[in-house]
Parts: structure tokens; C-alpha cells; sequence
């Protein structure tokens, strides 16, 4: 299923309201891959497979009702020998976010909730202006 029932979800994800958003105005669709066992492992989704090393991949898409606001919430696996650059292989979360099919920013963070908590900050900053 391309889409988790909210009982399924960890509860800072569901709200009685609206269960594929945590965030009130906008909507989440899940990716069949998304374990929320793994949000503050994001290794765990390249151990089992589901994200290729120096891969990325998408857990969830994210819009608004307005139709400007796209973002990805994904697993990110990066080598940095992949590119002839020293450090260490290491997987993240990362959120992409879009208005009017322009790129906002794309960033990583460590676990799924500091991702969240980040769509959450940007779509709470800009909604006003939508309106």
C-alpha cells in the first residue's frame, strides 16, 4: 500500500482530524517503504535494503491544498569515496521542500521528527503568505 493507516503511525503523526498529516493544511502520502520503527535509525533503512548505499529515496510527499507547496521527506545514504572525497559513509533524513515548483531549500537531519519538525517551522513561515 502506498499509503500507512494512521494506526500504523506514531502518534506525534496522527492527529484525531486528519490522519496523514501531522501538520494541520497540508497532506502526507507514505511510501510503502517508511518504518516509523526506524526514525531515529536511518540506517536501518540501508541495512535492510530498502535504500541503495550512495542512494537516496523518498518516504513520504507532502502538498497543500493551494497546490504551491511540494515537499519530500527521504532517506538519504551518502559515501563520500563515491566522489574521490575523504570521510565517513553516512545515511540521513532530508527534507526537499518546493513552492511554485521552485526549490526552497533541501536539507538532511539526524532523525525523522528533527525533519518533521522542520517541514513543520517552513510550512508554518510561509502559509500566512499563501493565503
Amino acid at each position: 500500500s502506498e499509503q500507512q493507516h494512521a494506526s500504523e503511525m506514531p502518534d506525534f503523526l496522527c492527529s484525531p482530524n486528519s490522519p496523514n498529516s501531522p501538520i494541520p493544511g497540508l497532506h502526507i502520502t507514505w511510501s510503502a517503504v517508511y518504518t516509523s520503527a526506524w526514525d531515529t535509525t536511518p540506517q536501518e533503512y540501508v541495512t535492510q535494503g530498502a535504500v541503495a548505499w550512495g542512494r537516496s529515496r523518498r518516504l513520504a510527499r507532502i502538498t497543500d491544498a493551494t497546490g504551491r507547496i511540494k515537499a519530500y521527506l527521504g532517506v538519504q545514504h551518502s559515501d563520500p569515496s563515491l566522489w574521490g572525497v575523504a570521510g565517513e559513509p553516512q545515511t540521513r533524513f532530508f527534507l526537499s521542500f518546493f513552492l511554485d515548483g521552485h526549490t526552497l531549500f533541501l536539507r538532511t537531519y539526524p532523525t525523522f521528527a528533527d525533519a518533521l519538525a522542520a517541514l513543520h517551522g517552513a510550512y508554518m513561515h510561509l502559509a500566512p503568505r499563501l493565503a
